[in-house]
């Protein structure tokens, strides 16, 4: 993930999303925090939810086999979505709601079918609970920190009628999370979010086997997040 305009958030995410990724614990000083150093800027403007729009900017990525073995291109883009997160009275971060649209995937003939390519549809992924995070530290404008929680897969398929077939929903458990929180100087919030599934993911209903699912999310307060 890129944030060319502030370049803030991706170095603090990739401190902690690395760590979160490989399941590591750590530490305030690992990541040059002062524990005890308050955030309160941007706490209090927390205390309420704030609302961010998902940037088409950000990224999932994700290797895919059909049953046979053969290697998917699935790769899905980012249409948007939103994020809800706030702070607690006991200094807690929460996000409480993150729902991405993704574009839909077309898989050509040959594949799952053997002369006709198969489209999955209604594509999302979604917070199944609530994420809390026990900030690993920040500033008066930046709060960072990771925790798990799990993630939910949203999907259906066009049949070659042109019929739209809703599909079981897929759960990924205990998801590794990583976030940074920042107030930039013009006022607008932003967030970074990452997440790392590594190994088998899914079998998608017996259909394909995901694999290495990682999200990069790029979000931001109104119009701020399409720049």
């Amino acid at each position: 993930m890129t944030i060319t305009s502030r370049p803030l958030l991706p170095s603090l995410l990739s401190r902690i999303g690395v760590a979160a990724a490989a399941g590591l614990a750590l530490t305030a000083s690992a990541c040059g925090f002062d524990p005890e150093a308050p955030s309160e800027e941007l706490a209090n403007r927390l205390r309420r939810r704030v609302f961010l729009d998902v940037a088409t900017t950000s990224d999932v990525d994700v290797s895919a086999t059909a049953r046979s073995g053969e290697p998917l291109d699935v790769d899905p883009t980012v249409l948007g979505g939103q994020a809800v997160v706030r702070t607690t009275e006991d200094g807690w971060l929460l996000l409480e709601d993150l729902d991405i649209a993704l574009e839909d995937v077309t898989v050509p003939a040959g594949t799952l079918s053997p002369d006709k390519p198969v489209t999955f549809t209604d594509l999302s992924l979604r917070l199944g609970t609530q994420l809390s995070i026990a900030p690993v530290g920040g500033t008066e404008k930046v709060i960072t920190g990771w925790g798990e929680a799990d993630l939910l897969l949203d999907w259906a398929m066009v049949s070659w009628h042109g019929d739209v077939l809703p599909l079981a929903m897929r759960k990924i458990e205990d998801a590794p999370f990583a976030v940074a929180i920042e107030l930039g100087d013009d006022g607008q919030i932003r967030g970074a979010i990452s997440a790392r599934v590594n190994g088998v993911v899914d079998t998608l209903g017996e259909l394909v086997v995901l694999r290495d699912l990682g999200l990069d999310v790029q979000s931001a307060e109104g119009s701020v997040a399409a720049r």
